[in-house]
């Protein structure tokens, strides 16, 4: 992992390369992490500058700051320091139970690698960093603590794999109550428009349900005007925004 490291003694800027899923392939991506000691606009400012001058003698290319939970006021720092506002990651969020699916699932097994990034990359090749999946990264994700097999769930039908349902489950560190997550959706195209994924969020709570977990959120792209709609229907509502701001840098060749 490729990074790029900004201080002035005090405050932070950690730059890393992104190299997993990219659609961005003309240029280096690099995300963004600050570390300020005590929180102040100005400083802020100082060092979102900095770590775009790094990037500049570095070779250039283009960088990703996101700010969690941003309200409105929020966007004058990084504005001020010459990055925009390019993509809204909504937070989405139900109790449960839900309504019964109207299909069956069943978990990961050891078969379904090829398939899984197969339906994957067809149903994320516009995603930034969903799509590019490859067996080397659904290993990396599948070797994480928080995974379980059985909370993959898959929908075969015919012996033919039409999408899946990524459960993750969270134990916050501070409380013993768990909460959900639809980690990922995804259809085969040869078989969207059929309702698949309205079914597949409901089978994804169910299963959640019969786990004992009382409350569910996911991650939508705010312009993902069919997902929301569904979403929507399905009773989630919307409970923060995350924010990328994105600034193009020119390799300095002075």
């Amino acid at each position: 992992m490729e990074q790029l490291l900004v201080s002035d003694g005090t405050d932070n800027a950690t730059l890393t390369k992104k190299n997993v899923g990219e659609t961005e392939k003309r240029n280096d991506t690099w995300l963004l992490e600050l570390k300020i000691h005590e929180s102040n606009e100005e400083r802020s400012r100082r060092m979102l500058e900095a770590a775009a001058h790094t990037v500049s003698i570095s070779g250039g290319g283009n960088i990703e700051y996101w700010i969690e939970n941003i309200s409105e006021e929020d966007n004058a720092v990084p504005v001020a320091a010459g990055y925009s506002p390019f993509r809204d990651l909504r937070i989405l969020s139900r109790g449960l139970p839900a309504l019964p699916a109207e299909i069956e699932t069943r978990g990961f097994t050891k078969s379904d690698p090829d398939e899984i990034i197969r339906i994957n990359n067809a149903a994320f090749d516009w995603h930034p960093e969903q799509s590019g999946m490859t067996i080397e990264s659904l290993t990396e994700t599948q070797s994480e603590a928080w995974y379980a097999d059985e909370d993959f769930r898959i929908l075969e039908t015919n012996n033919e794999l039409r999408g899946f349902c990524w459960m993750k489950i969270h134990v916050p560190t501070n409380s013993t109550l768990k909460k959900g997550e639809i980690y990922v959706i995804a259809i085969d195209p040869s078989f969207q428009g059929q309702g698949l994924g309205r079914q597949l969020a409901l089978s994804g709570l169910e299963w959640l349900s019969k786990k004992k977990i009382r409350e569910v959120f996911l991650y939508v792209e705010s312009d993902n005007y069919p997902a929301l709609k569904t979403y929507d229907s399905l009773g989630f509502e919307h409970i923060s925004t995350n924010r990328c701001f994105q600034r193009m840098i020119r390799q300095d060749n002075s």
